[in-house]
């Protein structure tokens, strides 16, 4: 375990860290107002635009568990100047592309190189930062992982307005650009600091999957389900608010925003609660979520009243849980092993990913009101997570 650093060298990381695990993430969301016209640029259909985001998103986990494992074995500061280079590469491509096929070329090189930030910031994380350092600094990554959406649409439209729809992606170059010069700044410092990798990685590895495979895909799990119903309100809360409630795309807007503002405050309450256990704060998140699941689904299922602001009352608290929860979840993970960090963390995204799925397929797929859909969407997997922990529990006693 890396000693304690110093508070400004911390910061200076973290936000280094911050920025190159959310440039894909921020990538996808600067364009999404722009469907229509991407669409009319590239003389195609909007739908092939709209399945940019999920020819993006695949890239991106195969990114992210490929570079996970692979810097276990190679020296990480390079393999982030690698990924970032792709990341820039694959940014400019989309700027200047002239047909859809360029354009979707210029997604894929973007997401695997925006993959790599993700995992081996998470696995450098782990080796330079004392518990409470790497405690503070997922917090405030998680709270990067939940503005950076509300951020980028907002950040987009403006650009686009005033400067024309390819400026949109030039600002994204900016932004990647400004990420290499914070990470050149700080590669000294990397050089200084006890991150080289263990020569008996692979055995290490092996040991590790062998004594604990069971534990890690129960806190896969756990994770990814509770990660799952972030996603599931990400995808119904268009069609309750605006289709079924009859608001605008503004006030649709504004009830995302305060869904954001629940997640931060529930990172920032993690971090004062630095003194309770991961698991702890973990487990009792998911409890409360099941509960409250239980009961406003029962209230609406008897009473009759589904009501937005009793639904979107709800929903503030389930972010607000949420975002106490995923930090230690992550945290949870990557506390497994010193060595294998890189594997841990890029199963992290691959739980993760694969819980977001879950959750946006289910509410798709339940073939109820909105508000229904996403009930019994949350009820179902709480209480997978729920179940998961219990047997974390149990193992943990034996």
């Amino acid at each position: 375990m890396s000693s304690t650093i110093s508070k400004r060298l911390f910061y200076v990381l973290t936000v280094t860290f911050i920025l190159l695990a959310v440039l894909g993430q921020f990538s996808t969301g600067i364009y999404t107002p722009f469907f229509a016209e991407l669409a009319q640029l590239h003389g195609t259909k909007i739908s092939l635009i709209e399945k940019s985001v999920a020819i993006f998103l695949i890239a991106f986990a195969v990114s992210q568990l490929l570079s996970g494992i692979a810097c276990d074995y190679l020296n990480k500061p390079r393999l982030l100047h690698s990924g970032l280079l792709l990341f820039t590469v694959g940014t400019l491509i989309v700027a200047c592309a002239n047909s859809p096929l360029l354009f979707l070329t210029g997604r894929v090189i973007q997401g695997l190189g925006g993959g790599v930030g993700v995992s081996v910031t998470r696995a450098l994380s782990k080796q330079l930062f004392s518990p409470q350092q790497l405690n503070v600094s997922l917090s405030l990554t998680n709270i990067a992982f939940a503005i950076a959406p509300a951020i980028a649409p907002m950040l987009g439209t403006l650009t686009g307005e005033w400067l024309g729809l390819r400026a949109v992606f030039f600002v994204v170059l900016l932004i990647a650009l400004l990420a290499f010069g914070l990470l050149f700044a700080v590669t000294p410092a990397l050089k200084l600091r006890p991150i080289s990798n263990s020569p008996h990685v692979m055995r290490d590895t092996l040991t590790l999957l062998k004594s604990s495979v069971s534990s890690i895909l129960l806190t896969g799990t756990a994770s990814g389900l509770l990660y799952g119903i972030v996603f599931g309100f990400v995808t119904i809360s268009p069609s309750l608010i605006i289709n079924e409630h009859g608001y605008s795309k503004g006030a649709f807007s504004l009830f995302s925003l305060l869904a954001t503002i629940c997640f931060v405050l529930g990172s920032v309450v993690n971090i004062k609660l630095s003194g309770v256990s991961a698991l702890r704060k973990f487990t009792l998140s998911g409890w409360v979520i099941l509960g409250l699941s239980c009961t406003t689904l029962l209230w609406i299922t008897i009473m009759g009243a589904d009501s937005l602001w009793l639904i979107m009352s709800f929903s503030y608290l389930i972010f607000f849980l949420a975002g106490i929860a995923m930090p230690c979840s992550v945290l949870l993970m990557l506390g497994f092993s010193d060595t294998s960090a890189g594997l841990l963390a890029a199963l992290t995204g691959f739980f993760h990913l694969t819980g977001a799925s879950v959750g946006a397929y289910l509410v798709a797929t339940i073939h109820q009101p909105p508000a229904y859909a996403f009930l019994l969407t949350t009820t179902a997997l709480s209480l997978g997570s729920v179940i998961a922990c219990a047997f974390i529990r149990v193992q943990q006693s034996d």
